[in-house]
């Protein structure tokens, strides 16, 4: 009896190495893309870089509020008496983000929150209305007319209220997990550190009183894996954080006009 054996022949060295490649297990092949990956992601932000304040300062245009022409409250200026009506601008930067500096967008929950944090000076009387200055036109640096607006608007005091924002994402000690296959998707190896710096401009409308300007700073921070944390959660935390600590020195401010 003459048993026979079916053998296949690979006629070509091409033809070798695709079977060899279909031999891999799917498994093995995630595995190398993870690894590539997360070596990727873990060598691309090493260490904090810290924040910029010079570059900060200066969208804020600080430098420029220093050697205003304008000069701050002084004895002899006539203070707006209360209880005032408040109007507040809030300043919209037409610059892109960069990864020194992001601008904050004002949206209509962060002009609620402010309005909340002033609300208890109604009680007090020293505010008979506030609201907000809504005019395209209007930019931050135009002291007189933003001033001119609140006119229209029936304002006693017009409060200008600026901020921006800078983060420092870089990688912590868990971060030489990740070329593991569950440190890439669970290893808490990346820090987003978000700083947040606004100001407010308190002007009068009828007299030459001028506030001194207040300034705040707020910090958030998030932790987690490389490939899921995300900046936008820090920077809204920094956000409302700023806008609290914000309107706490402002409320302050106007209750030194009793």
């Amino acid at each position: 009896m003459q048993c026979r054996h079916s053998i296949k022949y690979l006629d070509h060295p091409t033809e070798l190495l695709s079977a060899r490649k279909n031999r891999e297990s799917p498994l093995r092949q995630t595995a190398k893309v993870i690894f590539v990956l997360t070596i990727l992601i873990s060598t691309g932000c090493t260490s904090s870089q810290g924040f910029n304040r010079i570059t900060m300062h200066e969208a804020l245009h600080l430098d420029s509020h220093s050697t205003s022409e304008t000069p701050p409250v002084l004895p002899g200026s006539t203070r707006p008496s209360p209880p005032v009506r408040l109007g507040i601008f809030f300043v919209k930067h037409q610059v892109p983000d960069t990864p020194s500096i992001r601008k904050v967008e004002w949206l209509s929950a962060d002009r609620d929150q402010l309005l909340r944090e002033l609300a208890p000076l109604r009680d007090e009387q020293l505010l008979a209305d506030m609201f907000v200055l809504t005019d395209v036109r209007l930019r931050g640096n135009d002291i007189k007319e933003i001033r001119q607006t609140g006119v229209r608007f029936g304002a006693d005091l017009v409060l200008i209220v600026d901020a921006v924002a800078a983060v420092d994402r870089y990688n912590n000690r868990f971060a030489w997990l990740y070329p593991t296959i569950i440190g890439a998707y669970l290893a808490p190896g990346t820090e987003s550190d978000v700083l947040t710096m606004a100001t407010g401009d308190l002007w009068a409308i009828h007299s030459d009183w001028h506030a001194p300007i207040q300034i705040v700073e707020t910090r958030s921070k998030a932790v987690g894996a490389a490939a899921f944390l995300d900046d936008n959660a820090p920077l809204h935390d920094a956000k409302r954080l700023v806008i609290q600590t914000l309107g706490n020195h402002i409320a302050e401010q106007l209750r030194l006009l009793k």
